[in-house]
């Protein structure tokens, strides 16, 4: 399945979130317009998506251009952690729902 929620700041919609669920593994994604980033926006909104996949799926997974410092960010501070696998120049984040870190 696959779930695509606004992010609304202000009354403005400045961005979404999105997951894409295979079994028991979410792959997730997080875009906020260029004039609302550095507000912490995408943390919030991908923390509050991840805390509405935990009861849902065990993994959850997103790739994210090693370049790109504000999603690395974002992607640490929902819990995930890079794996070191690259694919089409992006890492491939993880974390493990059942033991709470990457596995």
């Amino acid at each position: 399945s696959w779930g695509n929620w606004v992010i609304r700041f202000g009354g403005v919609l400045v961005g979404f979130v999105q997951a894409t669920v295979v079994g028991s593994t979410a792959e997730i994604a997080w875009v906020v317009g260029v004039p609302w980033q550095g507000l912490g926006i995408a943390g919030e909104a991908a923390a509050g998506l991840v805390g509405w996949l935990a009861s849902r799926v065990t993994t959850v997974v997103a790739h994210v251009h090693p370049a790109h410092v504000a999603s690395n960010a974002v992607a640490r501070k929902v819990g995930l952690v890079p794996t070191g696998q690259v694919d089409d120049g992006e890492v491939l984040w993880l974390l493990n729902l059942l033991a709470g870190a990457a596995g």
